[in-house]
């Protein structure tokens, strides 16, 4: 009986634990957000102004969104350069899919030439970091005269679907080849059979880093930067919220309300993108994890 009851005691001890350590971990997680968001609302202009007191607000202002929605600078407004933003993202997202499951589909299916090393370099260039390659893009599309909103849409795209191939080529090789056969018997080509077969089983892998792939162009600032700077109509949510806030002027103290309630309403695409793919990532995760659904 009293092993029983230590049993008992060790089980929830231990369940307690676990408890206290996600809470600790989902605080951890979910303050930086909530102060970003509470700091949007505060009409303190700098984080010194804000007092520990400030993290429950007692009054509400909503002069950094009207700021960013009513203010024109320099020709352009945030709402412009947040469609601008969409745009350009959801471009690259689109193609990168589109070249990633084609190349995925060929080093997976077809008898193309050096085949393996050309996956294995593939797989090699996944490990560099985007940044090593901003200073050659930059050069390469100056020397060709694209350093402009197209040109931007051409440099973020190899970098999205050099890995996002390389995940379509490991979830294709999971589906048998059996399938397009199939198919192909009963009258497709071996396109229609990529289409209507491939295409929609490997999906969900290849969506999932179409996703990541967004979300890192939609944030990017570097590479924006260098290539837009010019075109003040052009520029994405990133260059324009530095400049409202004050981030690139030496001169100034920025203003953090401004720049967090840039960073709220830049956060609410992704957001809504996030949860209406939530089923797609999930079956995209399975897929890689091999679980059958």
């Amino acid at each position: 009986m009293t092993q029983i009851k230590k049993h008992k005691l060790f089980k929830i001890l231990r369940l307690a634990i676990s408890y206290a350590v996600l809470i600790i971990m989902a605080a951890f997680s979910i303050f930086p957000l909530y102060y970003v968001f509470v700091t949007s609302f505060s009409n303190a202009p700098n984080l010194i102004s804000l007092a520990v007191s400030d993290l429950l607000p007692k009054h509400i202002y909503f002069t950094a969104y009207e700021y960013l929605f009513t203010t024109n600078l320099y020709g352009g407004s945030f709402p412009l350069w947040i469609r601008n933003s969409l745009i350009l993202a959801g471009s690259t997202a689109i193609i990168s899919v589109l070249l990633a499951l084609i190349t995925g589909y060929a080093l997976s299916r077809l008898n193309v030439p050096a085949k393996k090393i050309l996956a294995t370099f593939i797989y090699i260039v996944t490990f560099f970091p985007y940044t090593a390659s901003a200073v050659p893009l930059y050069l390469l599309f100056a020397k060709f005269h694209l350093l402009n909103y197209i040109g931007l849409i051409l440099a973020y795209t190899p970098g999205t679907s050099i890995f996002a191939a390389f995940i379509a080529k490991l979830s294709i090789d999971s589906i048998p080849a059996s399938y397009e056969e199939i198919a192909m018997i009963d009258g497709l080509s071996r396109f229609g059979a990529f289409l209507r077969i491939v295409m929609r089983l490997a999906l969900p892998v290849v969506a999932l880093t179409a996703l990541l792939g967004f979300s890192g162009t939609y944030l990017d600032f570097a590479l924006a930067y260098s290539f837009l700077l010019p075109n003040i109509k052009e520029w994405t949510a990133t260059i324009g919220l530095y400049y409202m806030a004050g981030l690139l002027n030496q001169a100034s103290a920025p203003a953090y309300n401004i720049f967090a309630a840039g960073a709220v309403i830049m956060g609410i695409p992704l957001m809504a993108l996030f949860i209406v793919s939530q089923r797609m990532m999930t079956r995209a995760y399975s897929n890689l994890a091999g679980v059958k659904q």
